[in-house]
């Protein structure tokens, strides 16, 4: 069992990103998505809401919200994430890091 968050990333004038934990989840990484779904179809309800568009990415692990509501157009990523390090448990190790793949040039 693993620890997750659904997070939310919206954009304001065009530079700026505020990102935002939605929902914490312990279970399997279906649990988390299936608790991003359900944060799909309630998070970031305008005072009117006119509409609202979710579209899943490929990979299943974010999709993206347009919420429109009687004057304004919002757009929305919620994602996933995994737990992988806690400095406050101390019996969670971090996970090494991933070493990049080389370039392999032949011998000459």
């Amino acid at each position: 069992m693993g620890k997750w968050v659904v997070v939310a990333q919206r954009g304001s004038n065009g530079d700026t990103y505020r990102s935002e934990v939605v929902r914490r989840v312990t279970g399997s990484k279906e649990d988390a998505r299936e608790a991003m779904r359900a944060a799909s179809l309630t998070f970031h309800e305008p005072w009117r809401e006119k509409s609202r568009e979710v579209y899943r990415y490929p990979s299943g692990d974010a999709c993206l919200l347009i919420v429109r509501g009687m004057m304004t157009e919002t757009l929305i990523t919620l994602t996933i994430a995994e737990l992988v390090h806690d400095s406050a448990d101390p019996g969670m190790a971090p996970e090494p890091p991933t070493p990049e793949p080389q370039d392999s040039v032949p011998p000459m």
